[in-house]
């Protein structure tokens, strides 16, 4: 502590004040005396007397030194004296709070968990930060969210309380980027707080980020909420049907035991809440094991749930789900000449999940009932009148067409056929050439066009809202756009010998039946039933989602950040989606990143600053203590009384 210095020194010449005090109290009146002459020489050694104790008696008279030291105080006060010491810096300015809130943060190594820990000693931070500091806050689940920006303290307090732990993996690095882009314009002092477990991250290196930070003067500082743990988790989970036997299914999972110990791991296989199968599988420590059951299922749709009882820190992946998607049977009209289209008719009858219908033009039955429409090989002289005009209603009414290339396909003049078609036909051209895949779709999954040799083809142009998928020999082989209810598909890749060699391959009947499946699939059905936390709903257009919570949302670009069951209904197509942690990394709870942290509930390091304390609020308090004491002892004299 250094010492006492005066702001304003010119005050202290009020310390000239005492001179007159002095003064009146020496020169104030006495009472007048009579002489006596027989007294004389008592009087002159009393005089004597009363010279030598003077001094006594101006130290003693305890009115007079009140008021010396009242003015000296007072006079003190004006120079307003201070001290300055040594003092931690406060957090202050602008603070950023990034909290972990990956499925990690909800271990219970720590009461009542890391998430409520982090919360709580955010806001110890809060209540010691200075007035008038800004706060925000960013949750780091997979991706960086932000929920608070440039708030005060109040506001601060009450999101922390109703901040909730996600299921997602975590994402700290590019929270602390965030962070960091959200203070670059500010001008005041800067701090970021970063509150996690640290046993994983997607993501940028933290530690680099942490550095970028400080380089900018952004003060950053990484406070671990962790205390180990042990835990054993279902870190992988798959379940199809067999391809061969569609009522019956496969599932494999993997359990891992986190701990240091060997564990017998106990639990149940269930399908739609009904118990098929108990676990009782013993790990070694820091092993996996994994598990593979067959059993009957039905062509419904099913939920299969795996769960384990596990008294750990971490509950969340106890349990994972799988869904088995039900068997759709799709009703199909081949329309095509006599004795053609052999070998289309052979790849869409090889499928179980189609029921063929054979129509041999010019006798065709109603469009009515069918899911689709294939229209093969067809002779421009055996084509009805008003044909394409019901397929169009057909189509308008949410049917689905498939238009085959064939020789007389481009001198069939109807201009509903046109209207309906997602190309612009000119001509036939015979020579070879192969197939060039334009887009990634689906069906094309499990397909291999590339040693296919295309002979014939139309050189067309696609309109202008049609969706290209692969072209043959530069022109679109496999195109499709929307019409009314239902789409409409082009295939130039035609199996027939003549036209290619498609026919010999394995692939073939895969694509039609993926072709058929895709077709009839509605706009906001899924095509992936089992996904990871930290995804999102692979939805085109928004949809009512109802999440494991029971929480109802609307959209399409939906985070999926909880565990469970997600259900999805639109236009009355309802399906549902399992989501699981099924993560190695983030169930490891025991595990830690090698970064310079601070452990939750540890004294944080501050840089130290002078701090100017004023001294004339209690050199005030004094004086007035001085005046009261003054009062009481005129009071306790009589003094009033006596000028009364």
């Amino acid at each position: 502590m250094q010492p006492p210095e005066l702001t304003n020194p010119w005050a202290l010449a009020g310390l000239l004040l005492v001179i007159p005090i002095i003064l009146v109290y020496l020169l104030k009146p006495k009472p007048k005396h009579i002489k006596f002459p027989t007294i004389m020489f008592i009087t002159k050694i009393e005089k004597d007397r009363r010279f030598r104790l003077f001094p006594k008696r101006f130290i003693r008279d305890p009115l007079l030194m009140i008021q010396i030291l009242s003015i000296c105080l007072l006079v003190f006060a004006i120079a307003n004296p201070s001290i300055t010491s040594q003092a931690e810096k406060r957090p202050m300015g602008d603070i950023v709070f990034v909290i972990d809130a990956s499925a990690s943060m909800q271990s219970i190594d720590i009461y009542p968990d890391r998430f409520s820990k982090a919360k709580e000693f955010a806001k110890k931070i809060l209540d010691d930060s200075s007035p008038g500091s800004s706060f925000s806050i960013i949750l780091a689940e997979n991706i960086p969210v932000v929920v608070l920006k440039d708030s005060d303290r109040n506001t601060a307090k009450s999101v922390l309380d109703r901040l909730t732990c996600a299921d997602t993996p975590t994402n700290i690095g590019d929270s602390i980027l965030f962070a960091k882009d959200m203070l670059s314009d500010v001008k005041t002092n800067r701090e970021i707080y970063v509150f996690s477990d640290f046993s994983n991250s997607e993501g940028m290196d933290i530690e680099l980020v942490s550095k970028l930070a400080s380089k900018d003067g952004i003060d950053t500082k990484l406070i671990k909420v962790s205390k180990g743990g042990s835990n054993i988790a279902i870190t992988d989970i798959d379940a199809k049907r067999f391809l061969t036997n569609r009522n019956k299914f496969y599932l494999t999972f993997t359990l891992e035991n986190f701990n240091s110990e060997e564990i017998t791991v106990e639990g149940g296989i269930l399908v739609d809440e009904d118990s098929i199968e108990t676990i009782r599988e013993r790990i070694p420590s820091k092993s996996t094991r994994l598990v593979h059951i067959e059993s009957d299922i039905s062509f419904e749709s099913h939920i299969i749930t795996v769960r384990i009882d596990s008294d750990d820190d971490l509950a969340i992946d106890n349990e994972a789900y799988a869904i088995i998607p039900g068997i759709r049977r799709y009703n199909v009209l081949l329309i095509t000449d006599d004795g053609s289209d052999t070998y289309l008719e052979y790849a869409l009858k090889s499928s179980p999940n189609v029921k063929l219908t054979k129509a041999v033009s010019p006798i065709i039955p109603e469009f009515e009932g069918f899911d689709t429409i294939v229209q093969g090989e067809m002779n421009k002289d055996l084509v009805l009148k008003g044909m394409y005009g019901d397929l169009k209603l057909y189509m308008e009414n949410g049917g689905n067409l498939v238009v085959l290339a064939c020789s007389d396909l481009g001198e069939i003049e109807d201009p509903d056929l046109e209207g309906l078609l997602p190309i612009k036909l000119e001509w036939v051209k015979n020579l070879e050439g192969k197939i060039e895949i334009v887009k990634d779709h689906e069906i094309l999954k499990d397909t291999i066009l590339a040693g296919i040799i295309i002979k014939k083809y139309f050189k067309c142009k696609a309109k202008n809202e049609s969706e290209v998928i692969a072209n043959v020999v530069g022109m679109p082989g496999i195109v499709y756009h929307s019409y009314g209810e239902g789409k409409v598909a082009y295939i130039g890749i035609n199996p027939n010998p003549s036209w290619s060699n498609f026919y010999y391959s394995s692939s073939m009947p895969i694509f039609w039946f993926q072709l058929i499946r895709w077709i009839n699939r509605a706009e906001t059905a899924t095509t992936l039933y089992n996904l990871k936390t930290g995804g999102s709903l692979p939805i085109n257009i928004p949809v009512n989602i109802t999440t494991p919570s029971n929480e109802i949302l609307e959209g399409r670009n939906i985070i999926l950040d909880e565990v469970g069951i997600y259900r999805t209904e639109f236009s009355g197509n309802k399906e549902q989606i399992a989501v699981n942690l099924a993560n190695e990394k983030e169930s490891d709870i025991a595990e830690s990143m090698e970064v310079e942290t601070v452990n939750v509930g540890s004294k944080i390091k501050r840089e130290h600053m002078d701090v100017e304390h004023d001294l004339y609020p209690y050199l005030l308090a004094v004086v007035l203590l001085l005046l009261i004491i003054e009062l009481i002892y005129y009071i306790r004299r009589g003094y009033f009384q006596q000028k009364t």
